[in-house]
C-alpha cells in the first residue's frame, strides 16, 4: 500500500532505538511526529541493555550493508564530535577483532561500505605485530593459538553507550523538535485497529509500527521470533586484566572481541567482550525461541569463562549485573507497508508501516532503516 500524499503528522509506535531514530528521522525531515510507548526505553528495552556494538548480527535483508553504511555514517559524527563526558561518551570509536580458527574463504560484504572501517584479515601472528601499534587489551599470541585460534579480522567499530543514547535521542526529539513524545503510556497497543484509533484521536494520518517482539501479537506476526541474549556487566573503570593482557603497562587501549567458533564461542552462545560507557558487557547466548527471563547458573558460568579467555581477572573484578533479552529476530526484516489485502475498507485506513525484526543488528541498521521508512513513506526516491 502507498500513499498518494506525504502524511501531515506521523504517529510512531514504540521507543527502541529503532522507534526513536525512526521518529527523529521524519522530525529532521520537518513531518510532526507523535511517539507513544508503553514503557520508557532506559527503564525497559531490548535497546538499553544491548551491547550497542556496531557490527551486522543476525539481520537479513539485501538492504542491510546501505542500512549499516548510514548507520556507521552517523555514528562516527557522534564520535567526532566527543559527545558526553570523558567516562560517558555517547559513541566510541574502539577497534574489534574477531577470532577465526581457519582463514574465511571470503570477507563480510560490510567490510568494505567505509574506509574508515580499516578492515583487515590477518593471521594471529600479523594480529599481534599489528597491536604494537594499536596496544589493545587482547589475550597474547601464544592464547589465542592455543585455543586454536589462527586468524582475525580487525576493524574499526562504534560502540554506542546505550542508555544515554537514547535519553539523547528522546531529548532532541521533545527540546529541538517539539513532538508529542510520551514513552511511559503503561498500555501496549493491542492490534493494528488500536493503533490506527489511537492515531485517528491524535490527528495522525500515518502510522509507523516499530514495536519489535510486541508485533507478534499486535499485527500478528508468527514469522516474529525472540533471540534470547544473556550478558554480564563489569565495571570498566576498576577492571582488573590477567597480567599478560597488560604486561609492563603497553597494551592499554579497550577492545572489542568475539568468537562465534569453538572452543570459546558458538552460533548459539557466541563470546564477545564489549568496552561501553561505564561498563564492560561480556556474552553471551543467541537462543532463537527461547523466553527465559533469567541468566541460567550454566550461562552465568560460561559467560565468566569468556570474560577470563578474552583477559579479564574475575576474581579481582566488580561484577556489576547481568541480563537478559530478546532480539526482535524475522527472516526477512520487514521494513515495508502494512497490505490490507481484498479489504474493501482499507482505502479508508490510516495506513501503516512496519519496522521490525533487526535481530542482534538494531544498532547497527538503525539510522539506515529510519532513512528507509522515511524514504517510502514521503515517496523519496533512493
Amino acid at each position: 500500500m502507498m500513499r498518494s500524499s506525504p502524511p501531515s503528522k506521523v504517529l510512531v509506535a514504540g521507543a527502541g532505538i529503532i522507534g526513536l531514530r525512526t521518529a527523529l528521522e521524519f522530525c529532521r525531515r520537518n513531518v510532526p511526529v507523535v511517539l507513544r510507548a508503553p514503557h520508557h526505553p532506559v527503564k525497559e528495552s531490548c535497546s538499553v541493555g544491548a551491547g550497542g556494538y556496531w557490527m551486522p548480527f543476525h539481520c537479513e535483508d539485501p538492504r542491510i550493508d546501505r542500512w549499516a553504511m548510514e548507520t556507521y555514517a552517523e555514528l562516527h559524527e557522534y564520535a567526532d564530535k566527543n559527545i558526553g563526558d570523558k567516562k560517558n561518551k555517547l559513541v566510541e570509536s574502539i577497534y574489534a577483532v574477531v577470532f577465526h580458527r581457519q582463514r574465511p574463504q571470503t570477507i563480510p560484504t560490510w567490510s568494505t561500505i567505509d574506509y574508515r572501517l580499516e578492515f583487515q584479515q590477518m593471521a594471529a601472528e600479523m594480529l599481534t605485530w599489528q597491536n604494537h601499534l594499536h596496544k589493545l587489551k587482547i589475550p597474547p599470541q601464544a592464547e589465542i593459538e592455543k585455543a586454536g585460534y589462527k586468524h582475525a579480522w580487525l576493524f574499526r567499530s562504534m560502540v554506542v553507550n546505550t542508555g544515554p543514547m537514547l535519553n539523547h535521542l528522546l531529548d532532541e526529539l521533545k527540546t529541538v523538535h517539539g513532538a508529542d513524545v510520551n514513552v511511559e503510556t503503561g498500555t501496549k497497543y493491542e492490534s493494528l485497529q488500536h493503533l490506527r484509533d489511537s492515531a485517528s484521536d491524535l490527528n495522525c494520518d500515518m502510522v509507523i509500527n516499530c514495536t519489535g517482539l510486541g508485533s507478534r501479537t499486535l499485527v500478528p506476526d508468527p514469522s516474529l521470533i525472540p533471540a534470547r541474549g544473556a550478558i554480564l556487566q563489569f565495571e570498566r573503570d576498576s577492571c582488573v586484566w590477567r597480567s599478560p593482557i597488560t604486561a609492563d603497562g603497553i597494551n592499554t587501549n579497550d577492545a572489542v572481541m568475539s568468537a562465534f567458533e569453538k572452543p570459546w564461542g558458538s552460533e548459539t552462545h557466541p563470546a564477545y567482550l564489549i568496552p561501553r560507557g561505564s561498563t564492560i558487557v561480556v556474552g553471551g547466548t543467541y537462543l532463537e525461541g527461547d523466553e527465559e527471563p533469567l541468566v541460567r547458573v550454566e550461562e552465568r558460568q560460561q559467560i565468566l569463562k569468556n570474560a577470563e579467555n578474552f583477559g579479564i581477572d574475575v576474581q579481582s573484578s566488580v561484577l556489576k549485573g547481568e541480563w537478559v533479552g530478546f532480539r526482535p529476530f524475522r527472516s526477512p526484516v520487514r521494513c515495508e507497508f502494512h497490505n490490507d489485502g481484498n479489504d474493501s475498507s482499507s482505502g479508508n485506513r490510516i495506513p501503516i508501516f512496519h519496522s521490525y525484526g533487526y535481530g542482534g543488528s538494531g544498532w547497527t541498521v538503525d539510522v539506515g532503516a529510519a532513512k528507509e521508512c522515511a524514504n517510502q513513506v514521503l515517496g523519496v526516491e533512493k
